[in-house]
Order: structure tokens, then sequence, then C-alpha cells
């Protein structure tokens, strides 16, 4: 199977643009990253993290949405590759970079964990991919989410009260929060709100689950039937045990 049989349609922006049309486009497209060109060349990626990494930064808490441009976050975690090339190849660079260019004289597509997903998965349960969750309680600031997704490289985090799980903060949730902010409130009073956000504010409460001896494969069908790119994963008492993202299934092909 060759790059071009799997390959999704590319979505680009120009350094330029503001950070805001980049969100727009995101949530128009349901994607987490844009290709970044300027004057046809690629510059980079813009992704939710790398969003939420500048929108987040206490030097620009005060500054005006108007000051937000997609170059302040532009991320050189990609890899470039041809529509001929072998699917093997473009799988083995998404195993390291968060997005696969595909390039043939201009951007003709991408590769993304879900393009992969959808047509191969590694055999095993769930519970043999998972890795243990980043958790936090309902009252933990937003703030202090964001910076446990910087150090630990996670894109989501559980929501407990305890034992039960009671919502999912994402990279989508932190950034679309931070973005409202930084629209509608007073300068003077951002810092304070961003400050004080907390989980329960901007958490996602109808959270899908599997239990830890689901296949791997039915958990894949499941994130792209949802179009969500992480599951918690749950044992017998109810309890979260562990979490598989697209790009765990992905690592283990």
């Amino acid at each position: 199977m060759k790059v071009k049989d799997i390959m999704s349609k590319p979505h680009t922006i120009d350094k330029s643009a503001r950070m805001s049309e980049a969100l727009d486009m995101m949530d128009k497209y349901h994607v987490r990253r844009l290709v970044v060109k300027h004057k046809d060349e690629v510059q980079g990626i813009v992704t939710l993290r790398s969003i939420c990494g500048e929108l987040g930064s206490r030097r620009k808490y005060n500054h005006p949405p108007s000051l937000f441009h997609v170059c302040d976050a532009v991320s050189n975690n990609f890899s470039m590759i041809g529509p001929e090339d072998d699917l093997k190849k473009a799988i083995s660079m998404l195993k390291d970079v968060d997005c696969v260019v595909v390039v043939d004289g201009d951007v003709v597509g991408s590769i993304t964990t879900k393009d992969v997903i959808r047509n191969a998965t590694p055999a095993g349960t769930v519970s043999s991919i998972m890795k243990m969750p980043v958790v936090a309680p309902p009252d933990a600031r937003v703030a202090h989410i964001r910076k446990l997704m910087m150090e630990k490289g996670v894109t989501r985090v559980p929501i407990m009260d305890g034992h039960v799980l009671v919502g999912l903060v994402s990279e989508t949730d932190i950034a679309k929060a931070f973005r409202g902010i930084k629209k509608h409130a007073q300068q003077n009073r951002q810092d304070n709100k961003v400050e004080m956000l907390i989980a329960m504010d901007i958490m996602s409460v109808s959270v899908i689950t599997v239990p830890h001896d689901t296949q791997i494969k039915d958990a894949a069908k499941l994130m792209i039937e949802k179009d969500i790119g992480a599951l918690p994963v749950m044992n017998e008492n109810n309890h979260v045990i562990g979490m598989i993202t697209r790009r765990d299934i992905i690592k283990a092909i």
C-alpha cells in the first residue's frame, strides 16, 4: 500500500494568519493540526498543543487576540514524504513526529494517526499498550493541567473525583477556554481569569471509555466512529487504570 492510498486532504494555513483563524479551521474540519505555509513553502505545522502553549504563556496573558499569529506557534515536529512512497515508511515516521506531510511539488496530503488506524491496527487488547493516566481533580487549576500536559507529554487528562471518572480535559478544551478569555475578558482581568479557571469549568462530562479487555482493533474503530483521539481504560470495578491514544496504537504496529 502506498501513501497516496490513505492520505487525507491537507488543511493549510499561512504563517501570517491569526491564531483564531487556525482554531476556527481546526474546529471546522475536526483536526488538531494544520500545515503552515508561506510563499508556497512548508514552514512547519501548527497544533492544538503549540497553540495552548502560546495562549497559556504567562508573559502573554494580557495580550489581545489580534497579537497572536500562527507564526508564534509553528512546530517543526513533522516529516515530509511523497505520495508514491510505501505506507510503511510513513507509519515509521509517524511514530516519532506529530504529522507526516505529503508533498509532490506542492502539499497534496497528510498522514495522521487517524488515517493509519483506519487501515491498520496491531493484535491484542488495549491493556497491552495502554499507559498510566495523568489525572487531576475537578477543582484543579486549568493552568496546572496545561502544565501537566506539557511536562508529561499527554493531550488529555481524566478528571477524577476520588475513584470516579467525572470528566476529561483535552488540549481542545484548554485552547477554547483561553481563547474565550482573551476574546471577551477585559485585558486587566485576563490574568486573574486564567488563574481562576478550574477543570470543572471546561471539562467534557460525556466520556467514552473501554474495558481493559477490549481488542485494539475495536478501540480503534470506536475512535474513528466517535472522532476521538483517546479512551480511558476501565477495570472490572469501573476504575480508570489506563489511557489509550491513537499514537499508542501506531507505536504498537
